[in-house]
Order: C-alpha cells, then sequence, then structure tokens
C-alpha cells in the first residue's frame, strides 16, 4: 500500500537527521535507537494518523490564525488510506463561523458530487460523518439582481450555498448550533430537504423524521423569529424532533465593579432570582420530544479587588439544565432555586473564554461560546 512507503520515509528521514547533530548528542541518540516507526503494524500507524488529526480547537495561547484543521488536511496529502482514515476524524466537528466558511465547505461538497459521478477514488460521503456542526453569525445576504435568462443556468451553478448539497450534511448531523442570525441556513436546508422528499415519497405514510438525524438543537445570540420554523410543515416536524435544545446567550453581559461586596447581591449568590423573560416566547409547545432544556446564566458581580484576579483567558459561569422542560406556551417559570431544590433541574460551572471591555464602574464581558462548544464543555 502507498502509506509503506511513507512510513519508510519518515524513519529514513528521521536517522539521517541525527546524524547531522553535533557529537555529544550523537551519541545520545546511538544509545537509544530510533523509534521504529517502519516496524509498525499498518493498523497502529493508521491509529496514529486518526490521532494526530484531531481537530484542536482550545485557542489557548493563540494569535487568532490557527487553523485546528491545519494537522488534519496535511495528513490527507499523504496517500489516499491514509485520507481515509484522516477525513472521519477532520469531518466530525465542523466550525463554520463566517460567510466565506460556508463557500468554501460547499464548494468541498460540489467537488465531492464530481468526484461521485466520474468514480474517482477521492470521493469520500460527508453526510453521516460530520457528528456536530456549527454555523456563526452568518446574516442572509440580499436577493441577486434580475439575471438575463442567456445567462442564468451559468450563475445559477455557481451560487455559494447550494441547499441540495449543503443539507445531507447539515441534517445528518445528530449536533447543531447555530447563531439565530443564521436560521435562514436551516430554513433553506428544510426547504429542500422536504420538497425532494414531497417530490419522491408519499409524505402521508413516510415519518419526517426519518430526514434527518438532528436530536440535539443550540441557539446562540439575540432572539429571533421563530415563525419560519412554526409556520411550515418541514419547520414544525424538525423542532417537533428535537430532544436537547440549548440556549447560548447572550453574547455579552454586563458586569458590575462594587467597592466591596453588597449583601443586596447576596440573591444571585442563592439564585434566588426568575429565569430570563425570554423564555416565555419560546414556542414550547412546538418541542413534542423535548428532553432537556439547558441556558446560561452569566450574571457576573464582582468587587474591584476581585476584578484584578479576573483574566481574560476564561470566566466561570453557570449552566442550568433543566430535566421536565415546559411544553406549554401557558408555561410560568419559577426561581431558579426552585428548579435546583425539587430535581427538575441541575447547575454545573462552565470556563468560558471571554473578551472585556472597560469602564469607570462597568464593564462588558463577551463569551466565546463557539470555543466551549467545540471542546464540549457546553455538555
Amino acid at each position: 500500500m502507498d502509506h509503506h512507503w511513507f512510513i519508510r520515509r519518515v524513519s529514513t528521514n528521521f536517522r539521517a537527521s541525527s546524524k547531522q547533530l553535533h557529537t555529544p548528542f550523537c551519541l545520545i541518540m546511538q544509545a537509544a535507537s530510533p523509534f521504529p516507526f517502519a516496524n509498525l503494524s499498518t493498523e497502529l500507524v493508521l491509529l496514529i494518523f486518526a490521532h494526530a488529526a484531531r481537530p484542536n480547537f482550545d485557542k489557548t495561547g493563540e494569535d487568532g490564525s490557527h487553523n485546528p484543521y491545519a494537522s488534519a488536511l496535511s495528513l490527507c496529502r499523504v496517500s489516499k488510506s491514509v485520507r481515509c482514515t484522516v477525513l472521519p476524524e477532520l469531518l466530525h466537528t465542523i466550525l463554520l463561523p463566517e460567510y466565506r466558511n460556508i463557500t468554501t465547505f460547499v464548494c468541498a461538497l460540489r467537488m465531492q458530487q464530481a468526484f461521485a459521478l466520474q468514480g474517482n477514488d477521492l470521493r469520500f460521503d460527508y453526510a453521516g460523518r460530520v457528528d456536530r456542526i456549527w454555523f456563526g453569525r452568518i446574516c442572509e445576504p440580499p436577493p441577486q439582481a434580475p439575471v438575463h435568462s442567456s445567462f442564468a443556468s451559468s450563475t445559477m451553478s455557481e451560487l455559494p450555498v447550494d441547499f441540495s448539497l449543503l443539507a445531507p450534511v447539515l441534517l445528518s448531523a445528530p449536533s447543531l448550533a447555530l447563531d439565530f442570525e443564521s436560521l435562514w441556513l436551516l430554513y433553506g436546508c428544510l426547504e429542500s430537504t422536504w420538497s425532494s422528499h414531497v417530490q419522491t415519497n408519499d409524505s402521508e405514510h413516510t415519518p419526517s423524521d426519518s430526514l434527518w438525524r438532528t436530536d440535539n438543537l443550540t441557539l446562540v445570540g439575540e432572539f429571533n423569529r421563530w415563525r419560519p420554523l412554526t409556520s411550515t410543515t418541514e419547520g414544525s416536524a424538525f423542532l417537533a424532533s428535537i430532544s436537547h435544545l440549548s440556549f447560548l446567550s447572550p453574547a455579552k453581559a454586563e458586569t458590575y465593579l462594587l467597592p466591596t461586596y453588597d449583601p443586596c447581591f447576596d440573591d444571585l449568590e442563592n439564585r434566588k432570582y426568575p429565569l430570563p423573560e425570554w423564555m416565555t416566547s419560546v414556542p414550547w409547545d412546538s418541542f413534542k420530544h423535548l428532553q432537556t432544556v439547558s441556558l446560561m446564566l452569566p450574571r457576573i458581580v464582582l468587587t474591584v479587588a476581585a476584578k484584578t484576579t479576573l483574566s481574560e483567558e476564561n470566566v466561570h459561569i453557570e449552566q442550568l439544565t433543566l430535566f421536565d422542560p415546559p411544553h406549554s406556551t401557558y408555561w410560568e417559570p419559577k426561581d431558579i432555586s426552585a428548579y435546583i431544590e425539587s430535581g427538575e433541574g441541575h447547575i454545573v460551572s462552565v470556563g468560558v473564554r471571554t473578551k472585556l471591555v472597560d469602564s469607570p464602574i462597568q464593564f462588558s464581558v463577551s463569551f466565546d461560546w463557539e470555543e466551549a462548544w467545540a471542546c464540549g464543555l457546553l455538555k
């Protein structure tokens, strides 16, 4: 197999480089035999490649230019066998924070479609390989200007977001996270899948939830319209199939600095405050099979002295999970402490990376929900 050549080449290069070392180090290398990479079994070598290809989403010490998929992409160039081993690791968790990331991802899907039509050995089915996918705050682009019929076919084939390509991947991911501003991507994928389903199947006898695998939905940012989901057949069916719903909001929190701690904030420590008001606007009756609801409680009160110990690396905030979520629009939330005491809820502390913006008595905390979600910190 072609990856055997790579194994021999790595071992040869390792031995050759050791000869170029200064004498004291050469003596050390002669005493300890070089790692026998070429002698390992094929199965073990591929396991090593798979482990090395796993993306690292932790941004600690990074300057912002870090590509978590860099190692996997490099290994994909080694051989076809290594590529087939590495791609599942690369595709397990997909982050698409900006519009340009989506267009690049769709181009990759279009390339795979071409490979499939050509019978190319590089063909790899992304759908079913993506377990978790994240869409950042991506606003819907404005409608395109009318195009003359003589140019229509070439223009339409170059559209950045082809929902017929994106939908099978997005809706096959068990865990989906997206900003409220990016819900148009979910609408488009659901509409594309539903239209194809209705045209080729008996929609009255085929269960709608067989069209997607997503059962864990995470919504990020400021709350927006629910109607595009609740007012359509496909949207209503999608919401009804969700088992676990999470909210990562807000993107920022205002934090007050006090000279010394004020007893009036003791209620925050004891969690004797209600759930956020926006929870009453969620169409709970649309979530027919909902089992848990999670939300963040970024309530931070610091003294001036404590602020000096707060790093911009991360801050601990509380994540509340309700095990008996509301199933009706007419729902009256209780104090958070009541859910904890009755066993209906559970709170864990989560470390989330932040960025601070100072003012004399108040500063804003921006949360990096993307990193926390990608690293699996938000359970």
